[in-house]
C-alpha cells in the first residue's frame, strides 16, 4: 500500500478517535453533573431550606417576643417549660428528621462533591446530627437540660446555594444552554439576561439565622 493511501487512512483514523474521545468526555462530564444536581447539590438544598424555614417557623409561633433571642432566652431560663416543649417536640418531629437526612445524602454522595474536599459545613452538620441523636435519647430519658456540644452551622444554606448555583451554571454550559439568546451569560455575549437574574434571585438564601447560645 503505497504513502499516498496509508497517511490519509491514518489522518482519518486519528480525527475519528479523537472526536470521540472528546464526545465520550462530554457525555461522562454531563451524566456526573447530573447526578451531582440530582442525588447531593439538589436534595442538600432541598433539606436545608426546609430545616431553616422550619427553624423559623418554630420560632415564630413559640418564642415569647417573636424573636430568635427570645427564644433561646426563654429556653435556656425554663427548659421544662412550654417553649422548652415545644422546642424538643420540633426537634423530634421536624428538625432532627430534615437534618438526618441531609446528613445521609452528604454521606452516601460525597464523592459527587465538586470540590476536592469536604466542606467544614458539611462535616459538622454530619456531627450534629450524629450527637443530637444522643441529646434526644437523654430528653426521653428526663435530662431535659442536656444540649448539644456540636452546634448547627448555621452558614450551611450559603454554601449550599452557591455551589448548587455553579453546579447549574456548568450543566447549563454543558448542555449548551447558556448559549441560548444570544450568548447571554457567556464573555462577550450579552450578559446575563433579566430571567436569569430572577433565577438566581430566587435561590439567595434567608439571612443566617442566630447561633443559639446554648449549642442546641
Amino acid at each position: 500500500m503505497s504513502k499516498s493511501v496509508i497517511v490519509p487512512a491514518f489522518l482519518g483514523w486519528l480525527f475519528t478517535y479523537y472526536n470521540s474521545k472528546k464526545t465520550d468526555e462530554r457525555k461522562a462530564q454531563i451524566e456526573r453533573i447530573n447526578d451531582q444536581v440530582r442525588l447531593l447539590y439538589g436534595p442538600l438544598l432541598a433539606c436545608v431550606h426546609a430545616s431553616r424555614s422550619a427553624y423559623a417557623a418554630m420560632v415564630r409561633q413559640h418564642s415569647p417576643d417573636g424573636t430568635a433571642q427570645g427564644f433561646v432566652q426563654e429556653l435556656q431560663a425554663n427548659p421544662e417549660g412550654p417553649v422548652g416543649e415545644a422546642y424538643r417536640r420540633w426537634m423530634k418531629v421536624v428538625l432532627q428528621p430534615l437534618n438526618e437526612r441531609a446528613a445521609d445524602v452528604i454521606v452516601n454522595h460525597v464523592d459527587l462533591l465538586r470540590t476536592p474536599y469536604i466542606d467544614p459545613l458539611l462535616l459538622q452538620l454530619v456531627a450534629h446530627v450524629s450527637a443530637n441523636k444522643v441529646i434526644l435519647r437523654r430528653w426521653e430519658e428526663g435530662s431535659v437540660r442536656e444540649w448539644s456540644a456540636i452546634s448547627y452551622p448555621n452558614q450551611l444554606l450559603d454554601y449550599i446555594t452557591a455551589e448548587f448555583k455553579r453546579i447549574k451554571r456548568k450543566q447549563a454550559e454543558l448542555l449548551g444552554i447558556a448559549k441560548r439568546g444570544g450568548g447571554a451569560g457567556l464573555p462577550g455575549g450579552g450578559g446575563t439576561s433579566e430571567e436569569e437574574r430572577r433565577e438566581e434571585n430566587r435561590l439567595e438564601p434567608a439571612p443566617p439565622r442566630l447561633p443559639l447560645k446554648a449549642k442546641l
